[in-house]
């Protein structure tokens, strides 16, 4: 089995494994205010809202325990309240009472975002870390989160079922280590291949990446432990046998990937970035062929030093290669092994 110690030291050096005290004080500073003030807002506008009845819990990575290091800290903590939509069915304005509840600190910065509300902290002018909290709504029995820019012309309601999102993924991820490590590898690449994209949805989205990987993930082990190189390559060479492909002249033009929601809203999570552009869909096909290409010749090679140097193409600066061998060492190696 080839680079089991580069993918320990790698995976160590990438993934978060509990809060850092800083994160932990702001969210529990945040939390705390929204239960404190949020009511008190809502009651400016003749809306009643207990202090008991606010819910938070946390959503993405940080539940699933597939977070990775980067240069911004992200977190999502859902807000649930209860509150008749139809009375008052402009989500618009219930997100902007939660930035205005939460909003005059100076430490942070409050932004009504198309899917949540942004919480923002600055260092010397640097963000470093963000908190984003989608607003859910409970009524008649089901679960509507809050959708649409502070001034956009679309927004809405939308059926959704976070707690049964997290149920599904944690059920998946959970004790299955290999799995929440491959994960973890697929979006360190994602975050290194997209490091410098500015366009609105053309960043596989991390949700999608997660239940691809779920669905398409092949274990790999062998009499040493887990192969997280075969691991990897496997699941993301399944991963590009998902896309549909259409080629005009015998030039791809299209390269479509599809994942839906096995829950309320039932919605395509790749769907904005195939409306925004089929070039993105193409960019990412193109991307983890390379990626695949590059992890079945480090599979194949023989050289550990080769395979590190294919891999280090996929995962980044931060693989570290083993040294080369010497070709002293080589010619010892082969008198062993023909003497045994």
């Amino acid at each position: 089995m080839k680079l089991k110690k580069q993918f320990k030291d790698f995976y160590d050096e990438i993934c978060i494994h509990e809060e850092s005290e800083d994160l932990k004080e702001k969210r529990d500073i945040l939390q705390k205010d929204i239960k404190d003030k949020f009511p008190d807002e809502m009651k400016k506008h003749d809306i009643e809202l207990k202090k008991s009845e606010i819910e938070m819990f946390d959503q993405g990575s940080y539940k699933y325990s597939t977070t990775i290091r980067s240069s911004v800290i992200d977190r999502d903590v859902a807000v649930m309240i209860p509150l008749d939509i139809k009375k008052y069915p402009d989500p618009r304005k219930i997100k902007g009472y939660l930035r205005d509840a939460i909003g005059h600190v100076a430490a942070r910065t409050v932004k009504i975002k198309e899917p949540c509300v942004n919480v923002s902290y600055y260092e010397n002018g640097v963000e470093w870390m963000h908190i984003d909290l989608p607003l859910y709504a409970k009524h008649n029995g089901k679960v509507y989160l809050a959708r649409g820019k502070e001034f956009g012309t679309q927004y809405s309601w939308e059926l959704a079922d976070p707690k049964g999102l997290n149920d599904d993924l944690c059920s998946r991820i959970n004790k299955n280590e290999q799995l929440r490590r491959v994960i973890r590898y697929i979006k360190k690449w994602r975050n290194d291949k997209y490091e410098n994209s500015i366009l609105d949805h053309e960043v596989p989205p991390s949700i999608g990446l997660t239940y691809l990987a779920c669905d398409c993930f092949v274990p790999s082990t062998t009499s040493e432990g887990d192969d997280d190189l075969v691991a990897l390559q496997q699941t993301m060479s399944n991963i590009k046998n998902e896309f549909l492909l259409t080629y005009e002249d015998g030039e791809l033009v299209k390269a479509d990937i599809s994942r839906c929601l096995p829950v309320e809203p039932y919605t395509d999570v790749f769907q904005k970035m195939k409306d925004a552009s089929d070039s993105y869909g193409v960019t990412f096909y193109k991307r983890l062929s390379t990626a695949v290409q590059n992890l079945t010749n480090a599979v194949n090679v023989e050289s550990e030093h080769d395979a590190g140097n294919y891999v280090k193409k996929v995962l980044g600066e931060a693989f570290k290669v083993p040294p080369k061998q010497t070709s002293s060492t080589s010619t010892n190696s082969k008198k062993e092994h023909n003497f045994g």
